[in-house]
């Protein structure tokens, strides 16, 4: 049996350019194929514990060879056990919430952007500069099962999802920011130096680490003391636990050119989901739901389901508009977000002002559809739930606050200003209340996200397992 990957490649039809041509195959025999699957399984560190599976992987050529043409069964299974070229890696993981819908509706906004950057008039800085979001193909087969394509890198890639199982594949050159900044070190320091060796910074099995960190947000969250929690948050991770992904770039890309090439595709790409992030308010943007290809230097977002400022809701709201910690800082070079990260972002966000409308048409169907979990008022939980709906209100909030977004209103509320009453600035709640409400320049709007997103006053307020300080 032929199992065909559901990749865009596989699954776009390709059209005969003869009519003398009478095949049935109107879809290419030249994609990946999966032999048997390793017998063993590796358990990931992560908090859901998910399983790492391996696949024994086969070059279009040998399918196309054994199937395209006549076929000989005892000659076709012996060219393909000796035709290995290399393993497929898939992630199995039980989701206990979530809907594969979600992923398809944002890849829908997504490969829309990728359409608008392209042919912006902005933007042949746009084109010179590369913005580029990576999209996947997601198939929903019911609500709790369908097909998704992983990040295709330098690979062809996917990921099966069936009721409640998570079966994704993980690109050979890809791999997670934490991943990557454990194996960066310093050559340059000393041995015994704290700037040498990056597993310090992202071992979260150290319950010192974890400890530190949340002596550091109780200054805020039992105290009320904002500032002082942010100063110790410098102090005790910034300080003591510098970045070091910089290194990573110099000793993985050994020559020069490639080395700034890549560097340059980490800052773009980092740009261009910050911008698209920020817009549709998407959270839980751990070191582990941001992969970075490790041929090429380029990021990726993956796991949309907490959208529409879902994790402002969380128990530790999500308060900052991405993620921007210092590791990814220090990757962008001496000039830090100053250069092209700036020039990057400052270009994708007019891109996406300029064409507000058409972004919101694309949205305007989250409105009606039942996958959404809103957030719902308690005195109509019960007949929304009968109903199988959310609350309207609250969809056309999230839609509202989009819109002022593409407007240049920097509307990103942290609601641990009402729970939390501040001794250190009690005043606080109403100083940026202008911000709220008047709109800025593309400049301006992007100059307040990157402050947004740097401050240590809203790092210390996250979740540790968001891990702020990497």
């Amino acid at each position: 049996m032929n199992f065909v990957p559901p990749v865009q490649a596989a699954l776009s039809g390709v059209l005969r350019g003869s009519s003398d041509d009478h095949s049935q195959d109107h879809f290419s025999c030249l994609t990946p194929r999966m032999r048997a699957f390793s017998p063993q399984i590796q358990t990931m560190q992560s908090k859901a514990r998910p399983k790492k599976i391996t696949a024994f992987a086969i070059p279009p050529s040998s399918y196309t060879d054994s199937s395209c043409y006549p076929n000989n069964s005892n000659d076709r299974s012996s060219r393909l056990q000796s035709s290995d070229v290399g393993e497929m890696h898939f992630l199995v993981k039980q989701e206990a919430k979530g809907d594969l819908r979600k992923d398809a509706r944002v890849q829908d906004l997504n490969n829309v952007i990728n359409r608008l950057l392209s042919n912006s008039k902005a933007g042949s800085y746009g084109r010179q500069r590369r913005l580029l979001l990576r999209t996947f193909s997601v198939i929903c087969l019911s609500e709790d099962c369908g097909i998704l394509e992983w990040v295709s890198m330098a690979h062809c890639s996917f990921s099966i999802v069936m009721p409640n199982i998570l079966i994704s594949m993980q690109v050979p050159n890809t791999d997670s920011f934490r991943n990557i900044v454990t194996s960066s070190y310093n050559p340059q320091a000393h041995p015994d130096s704290i700037r040498r060796y990056g597993r310090r910074v992202a071992d979260f099995g150290n319950v010192n680490l974890r400890n530190a960190y949340q002596r550091c947000q109780d200054f805020y969250i039992k105290h009320g003391d904002l500032t002082k929690a942010a100063k110790s948050f410098e102090n005790d991770f910034i300080k003591e636990y510098p970045p070091v992904l910089y290194w990573w770039f110099v000793q993985h890309f050994e020559e020069p050119h490639a080395w700034f090439e890549a560097r340059t595709n980490f800052a773009l790409s980092a740009a261009i989901w910050s911008a698209v992030g920020h817009v549709i308010g998407l959270g839980d943007r751990h070191s582990e739901n941001l992969l970075i290809d490790t041929s090429r230097g380029e990021c990726v977002h993956v796991d949309f389901d907490c959208i529409f400022d879902k994790g402002l809701h969380l128990p530790r709201p999500e308060v900052i508009p991405f993620r921007l910690t210092p590791n990814m800082v220090d990757a962008f070079g001496p000039s830090g977000y100053e250069g092209t990260y700036r020039g990057g972002l400052t270009s994708a966000m007019k891109t996406l002002r300029d064409h507000r409308d058409t972004l919101l048409s694309v949205l305007e169907p989250f409105l009606k559809d039942p996958i959404i979990e809103w957030k719902r008022q308690r005195s109509s939980s019960r007949t929304r739930a009968k109903e199988g709906k959310g609350d309207p209100t609250e969809a056309k909030r999230s839609i509202k606050v989009i819109d002022e977004r593409l407007r240049g209103i920097y509307n990103l509320r942290n609601p641990n200003k009402l729970k939390i009453k501040r001794i250190d600035r009690p005043h606080d709640d109403s100083e940026d209340e202008m911000s709220h409400i008047l709109p800025l320049s593309v400049e301006g709007q992007v100059h307040r996200m990157i402050n947004e997103a740097t401050s240590y006053e809203n790092l210390v307020q996250l979740y540790v397992g968001w891990m702020p300080w990497i």
